[in-house]
């Protein structure tokens, strides 16, 4: 928008379009084909190229548009690690949301933040890396009990929090003498 002070108001938009993640599925293979033709269609029509490279399939006759996934290769799904049969690879998207974590922690560690800020960052930081693949993946209570003890572990390495400490003024917020909340 410009207000070039003529009394008019010129609006300007562009007309960039993305399409990410795309996933396409078929029960027949020549149904998958002919969906894999329409949207090479529109493609080509809105003038969007497709990124071979980032692209997966486990159709032998799309080996051409995508990398065939064959065995035990996986593709990263919005982030989110797959087989070739679009099973997610728990362990191991919960073991890279795990370590990122703990670089974030220990980075905020080396950090002068007060208690306060320190808590509110990791939870901001750190810890909403799981928020966002709660609904990718299914974490269940128990693994969260596992991760929660992690984290301890962390806080205490980096002298965040002490082991002989109550565990229970972590989870409380600040104006009822907690650490404030995290996970």
């Amino acid at each position: 928008m410009d207000n070039s002070g003529q009394g008019s108001l010129t609006y300007s938009t562009n007309h960039l379009l993305f399409m990410d993640d795309l996933k396409i599925f078929s029960k027949k293979e020549d149904t998958l084909i002919k969906m894999m033709n329409d949207v090479n269609l529109f493609s080509e029509a809105a003038g969007l190229e497709k990124n071979v490279e980032k692209s997966a399939t486990n159709v032998q006759c799309l080996s051409s548009e995508a990398k065939l996934l064959d065995g035990l290769d996986s593709y990263r799904y919005l982030g989110v690690l797959e087989d070739k049969m679009s099973n997610i690879l728990k362990s191991d998207v919960l073991k890279s949301i795990f370590d990122e974590m703990k670089k974030r922690i220990n980075n905020l560690a080396t950090t002068k933040l007060n208690s306060g800020n320190l808590f509110k960052s990791i939870n901001e930081h750190a810890l909403s890396l799981y928020n966002y693949y709660i609904g990718l993946i299914d974490i269940d209570p128990t693994e969260f009990e596992v991760i929660d003890k992690k984290i301890r572990g962390i806080l205490i390495q980096n002298k965040i929090h002490l082991k002989p400490a109550n565990k229970e003024r972590l989870y409380l917020p600040r104006n009822c003498l907690g650490e404030g909340s995290y996970l």
